[in-house]
């Protein structure tokens, strides 16, 4: 895998910028546009995706090509017959395609998700992998919309429950749950996982961008130029916010890293607002 070294796209410009949520009219899905114009799209994206995974996982680019290819069209084809019309403040078109083409191609049999919200990403990944098991968890299951059969779902911290001894290459974590990063590293690590994706991966100057970042962040773990004892202060919706960044919020995490990458915004293909820096991480055996 080739390790990100670029920040993640800016997703707006300072504070108080209104970012516009991803439409949830039905008609203004892609599957809406011709025949024609939806397969040169998905051609598009297909060369973007087959990339990111012949980077991001042990297979050759052939195979990554023919993955991605395939997993693309089928999340066309789901997309459109999604339970959840409007699912603001989750997961919008872009980082559901990654989710969705990420689990086909690990294909895990164990698939657990922090911060179920509505419903929407546990849904994805039941239709990714039919056969995996799959647990969501969320502290606020008042939130939640729809329940897809076969998913398990929790009203607790992800830690809570023992999965008993976990098959690394066969389990995948998504933590979307505004939790700090190297906590939710570390204790995946701990737990026996190495397969994970994160949300709202945002560098340091970028925090604004989501309401209760995840700090520290991927980004903010890896950053050579972010010294420990900064104070960083944002602005969100009028309100002032600010975290002191310490190594004893870092732990160890940083040294459970094998790599890392953030998946490529879709936005410039597909036109729906950009995505969270949906990251993939790879943790040390």
């Amino acid at each position: 895998m080739v390790t990100e070294t670029e920040r993640p796209p800016r997703r707006g410009q300072a504070a108080g910028i209104r970012i516009t949520p991803e439409p949830a009219l039905a008609g203004q899905d892609p599957s809406m546009i011709s025949t024609a114009e939806q397969q040169r799209l998905i051609g598009n994206i297909s060369a973007v995706v087959g990339d990111s995974l012949a980077k991001a996982l042990p297979c050759s680019s052939r195979d990554a090509e023919t993955w991605g290819a395939e997993a693309v069209s089928a999340f066309f084809s789901l997309y459109p017959r999604r339970p959840l019309s409007d699912n603001r403040g989750g997961s919008g078109f872009n980082d559901s395609l990654w989710l969705f083409v990420l689990a086909r191609a690990i294909a895990p049999r164990l698939i657990i998700e922090s911060g179920t919200h509505k419903g929407h990403s546990a849904w994805l990944f039941r239709k990714a992998c039919p056969d995996a098991e799959v647990h969501s968890f969320d502290i606020a299951p008042e939130r939640l919309s729809y329940r897809e059969p076969g998913v398990k779902y929790h009203s607790h911290d992800w830690i809570e429950t023992d999965f008993g001894k976990v098959d690394p290459a066969g389990s995948l974590i998504f933590f979307d749950d505004h939790i700090s990063h190297a906590a939710r590293i570390r204790q995946a690590h701990e737990r026996g996982f190495r397969l994970l994706l994160l949300d709202d991966n945002f560098p340091a100057h970028n925090l604004y961008a989501t309401g209760g970042p995840p700090v520290p962040t991927l980004a903010m773990i890896t950053d050579p130029d972010l010294a420990f004892d900064s104070e960083i202060t944002w602005f969100r919706k009028g309100k002032t916010y600010s975290y002191r960044y310490c190594e004893k919020d870092v732990g160890d995490a940083r040294h459970l890293i094998a790599d890392w990458m953030v998946l490529p915004d879709l936005a410039p293909l597909t036109r729906f607002p950009a995505g969270s820096a949906l990251t993939f991480v790879r943790l040390d055996t």
